[in-house]
């Protein structure tokens, strides 16, 4: 279902007079390719008014402005992916747990049998233009960093309504039950994946990537207990670097080497039929340093700060017996 004005913006679009009808039919396929994926009518009516009211938008440059705004729409967590998942969004616990659904779906996270949750719809960004249907974890530069960083703290956001509890009615401090959720508990694995690869591409030392921070967010890094990241590591070099909102998290070892549970699976990725992507999840696959690496893994933090949120949103899911963690990433975490 369409909203009026996004049907009138689908038909007029703004800019465009000679080739209205093709550009109305190529917007048209677009909504229902959304719609498809998950998309609620909000969210597809966002992604129309970013198309159809450009200010770029004219007969000459309408192809241009539609592929362009379409890879927007699917590299996870850039500002347009942002304002499609938040878009008509009302506050409360119920409606961010429909929310972060209606992510899930797009994403299309499915659970494979050893408790890995497989994101199906992830392509890869250099094979775009054979799978522009799929979506992408993706950042090309400092903006999109930024944004990225903007988008975590939204599912952050969504992620404490969905778990909140209050503490007695006339208490102003709200607390947490604990995450239960598979989906929601390595959903935070995937949120961490592009920041490292963007700092990994960058070539960025620790010290420059705090400094990009600093300059960026006006607010000094963080630097957390770093423990459960230093599995194997005998003199507990590794180190934890965490944004001033505290959701989005890296780890450093002493050579300024990033970390993350990526650099194995990737090294293992399958391509399916249609171009997504599948990560092996056999630990003979897998040699002991790559075994620590997923042992030692970043993760994006849901909670704002350490404590007792922290502790149920972020970490005691996170915990072998907890059962939310691939069976991989136990069997990683029992060789350290």
């Amino acid at each position: 279902m369409l909203f009026k004005r996004t049907r009138e913006l689908i038909e007029n679009p703004k800019g465009v007079d000679v080739h209205r009808a093709a550009m109305s039919a190529a917007l048209l396929g677009q909504t229902e390719v959304l719609t498809a994926d998950g998309w609620l009518p909000k969210a597809v009516a966002t992604y129309v008014e970013a198309v159809a009211t450009a200010s770029e938008l004219t007969d000459d440059t309408m192809t241009g402005v539609l592929t362009q705004k379409w890879y927007e729409a699917h590299r996870i967590g850039s500002s347009l992916f942002t304002k499609m998942l938040i878009s008509g969004f009302h506050r409360g616990s119920a409606t961010a747990t429909d929310r972060l659904g209606m992510l899930y779906q797009v994403l299309g996270l499915q659970r494979d049998d050893t408790n890995f949750v497989q994101m199906t719809h992830l392509g890869d960004w250099a094979k775009r233009d054979m799978t522009p249907n799929l979506y992408y974890l993706q950042l090309e530069n400092e903006t999109d960093l930024q944004d990225y960083w903007d988008f975590v703290n939204r599912v952050a956001f969504l992620m404490r309504l969905k778990y909140r509890a209050w503490n007695g009615i006339r208490s102003r401090y709200a607390t947490s039950k604990q995450l239960t959720a598979t989906f929601d508990n390595q959903l935070r694995y995937y949120l961490g994946k592009p920041v490292s690869d963007f700092v990994r591409h960058m070539n960025w030392t620790r010290a420059q990537y705090e400094a990009k921070v600093l300059l960026f967010t006006g607010k000094e890094v963080l630097h957390p207990g770093v423990a459960l990241h230093n599995r194997g590591v005998a003199d507990q070099s590794n180190v934890k670097v965490v944004t001033p909102d505290y959701h989005v998290e890296l780890i450093f070892d002493r050579d300024d080497q990033i970390v993350s549970l990526w650099d194995a699976l990737e090294e293992q990725q399958i391509e399916m039929a249609d171009g997504s992507l599948r990560f092996v999840q056999d630990p003979a696959a897998y040699s002991l340093t790559e075994l620590q690496q997923i042992a030692n893994t970043e993760s994006a933090n849901y909670a704002g700060r350490g404590g007792e949120i922290h502790e149920a949103l972020d970490v005691k899911p996170a915990a072998r017996t907890a059962g939310l963690e691939a069976d991989l990433r136990n069997y990683a975490k029992n060789q350290f």
